[in-house]
């Protein structure tokens, strides 16, 4: 069905506005409770070569924020990045809607990272992530994946994503972090993949 969702989304996007729609609200009816269960035990605290970090869930006072973060970043670093507009009133949206889960990574109070579950009527959670290009190479994004995984078993919801083969980085931080199943492939060279649903401990954010 998903395969399907996808194919519509880039061959008929008025369509699939229209169905995304409906989507949003019969998820927020089936997983909104459970959803918002996970987000009450997500922020976890630690340091970040000794720095203190905290990742923790978005609330609407971070749309500013947010939309400053995505605005300032390389083009070419959200290439592959296009879960939901980036524009700031889209944003206030996005983080106030019960079929996302949302969520900032802060070293010193600065937000540096952002991480979001796109929740599917389904059962499935797609995983997004972004780091700012100073905090790359350093296993964030690896630590973020996992992060996202444990949120969504705590859900209990599958997590996936929609991945281009081209994407490298982001390939080899969810291999980093665990392994994955590919579901399908999909047009314009990218896969869907799916990741194991078990039952996991939050991860610990210490980043020598």
């Amino acid at each position: 069905m998903e395969r399907i969702a996808y194919l519509i989304k880039h061959r008929f996007p008025s369509v699939f506005r229209f169905i995304e729609t409906l989507a949003r609200m019969v998820t927020a009816l089936r997983y909104g409770r459970s959803a918002q269960r996970a987000l009450s035990q997500a922020r976890i605290e630690g340091q970040v070569r000794g720095a203190p970090a905290v990742i923790r869930p978005l609330n609407l006072s971070d749309a500013v924020t947010l939309h400053e973060f995505l605005n300032r970043l390389p083009e070419e670093h959200v290439e592959h990045f296009h879960p939901h507009g980036f524009e700031q009133q889209v944003l206030g949206s996005i983080i106030q809607s019960r079929a996302y889960m949302t969520y900032g990574l802060f070293v010193d109070e600065e937000l540096v990272g952002y991480a979001l579950l796109k929740l599917a009527p389904t059962g499935s959670a797609y995983i997004g992530r972004l780091l700012h290009p100073q905090y790359a190479g350093m296993g964030l994004g690896s630590l973020l994946a996992t992060y996202l995984y444990w949120q969504a078993s705590t859900a209990g919801l599958r997590p996936r994503s929609t991945i281009s083969k081209q994407n490298e980085a982001s390939l080899g931080s969810h291999r980093a972090a665990g392994s994955f199943r590919v579901v399908s492939e999909l047009p314009n060279d990218y896969l869907l993949i799916e990741f194991p649903s078990e039952q996991r401990d939050a991860p610990a954010l210490d980043i020598q």
